[in-house]
């Protein structure tokens, strides 16, 4: 997909460096990077807000990844939600019993097949990357197919795309190119997966940490997260990624029986009509719902949604997952 100055840039400082396996922090920030195109519409946001109010918006980094920075949105704030209900509890603790007994496959490659669906509605007022400033609420929308292919061992990714755009155009001008390849260290590697921790209250700490870093600029004006938010949001974009070990999806599900506000129906369809089990919650920072959808059979996400106000909508759904050696051709090129 098109791509943020925010990930640009975090791509030129993960190649300027000479360890490519870099700490199990940028794990979370890679799979957050490819999961939440949404947020660009909460990164422009902030922007158009601190340009009207005459501040600069910059790109915050700690120095040590993987550890928050003295001060910034959700550290420390607790939820005011209610806890989590024990019939939801029991429901995500079978979830992380059936993610346990479920061995990770193997092959270097995983292949994602995906259907997408995103529409960011950008108010008037909103300030784009290239400086100027809607006169019009623009609601555009992206939809189609993509297929990842994922390096392992180095982090590499190869996504084959056919995605078309409709609306009003897109007030940062971007167009779906047909292939995107980044180099190694784009993806968390299956080292970088497993150095992650899998006890659940170093675990929670190390999620809410990642949010911390990763979010800075996101956070920097308007309403805050709590740290419950994000590490709800955070356990579900990680759960995403197919090539997790059984101890650290298991892991994941244990934090999310912890974490208040979190709702369940094991009843669920995904929008396929796949059997499901739907795992959500409200932030009410965004107004925005985080969906997760899960089989129960063997604890592996099969679509991940985000509905927010004013229409905004993002959708990803996994069509397959298959892991193979030898790198696809791309199954869209005529």
């Amino acid at each position: 997909m098109p791509e943020t100055e925010e990930d640009i840039l975090r791509q030129l400082m993960v190649r300027s460096t000479d360890d490519l396996f870099a700490s199990p922090a940028a794990a979370t920030a890679a799979i957050r990077r490819q999961r939440r195109r949404r947020m660009r519409t909460r990164v422009v946001g902030a922007a158009g807000t601190a340009a009207a109010a005459g501040v600069a918006v910059g790109v915050f980094v700690s120095s040590s990844p993987g550890t928050a920075p003295a001060s910034g949105g959700g550290s420390g704030t607790k939820s005011p939600v209610a806890p989590i209900r024990l019939a939801a509890q029991q429901t995500l603790l079978s979830l992380s019993a059936a993610a346990a007994a479920t061995p990770r496959p193997s092959g270097r490659y995983v292949v994602q097949a995906e259907d997408t669906v995103t529409t960011d509605v950008y108010p008037a007022g909103t300030q784009t990357s290239g400086g100027s400033t809607l006169k019009h609420q623009v609601i555009f929308t992206e939809t189609g197919k993509k297929t990842s292919v994922i390096d392992t061992t180095n982090g590499s990714d190869i996504t084959y795309q056919d995605l078309s755009n409709s609306g009003k155009g897109d007030p940062f001008g971007d167009t779906p190119p047909a292939v995107l390849n980044d180099g190694p260290g784009t993806e968390p590697t299956n080292a970088q997966l497993d150095a992650m921790p899998t006890s659940t209250e170093a675990l929670r700490a190390a999620l809410l940490a990642d949010a911390i870093q990763q979010d800075q600029l996101s956070f920097m004006r308007g309403p805050k997260p709590t740290d419950d938010d994000m590490i709800f949001e955070q356990a579900a974009v990680v759960l995403w990624d197919p090539n997790l070990s059984p101890d650290l999806r298991a892991a994941l599900y244990k934090v999310l029986a912890g974490t208040p506000g979190v709702e369940v129906k094991s009843d669920a369809t995904d929008s396929s009509g796949r059997p499901a089990v739907e795992i959500s919650r409200f932030e009410a920072w965004s107004k925005q719902e985080v969906e997760a959808f899960e089989d129960a059979k063997t604890g592996a996400t099969l679509e991940s949604a985000w509905v927010g106000p004013s229409a905004n909508y993002a959708e990803d759904l996994y069509l397959s997952v298959t892991y193979i050696n030898t790198v696809p051709a791309d199954p869209y090129k005529s």
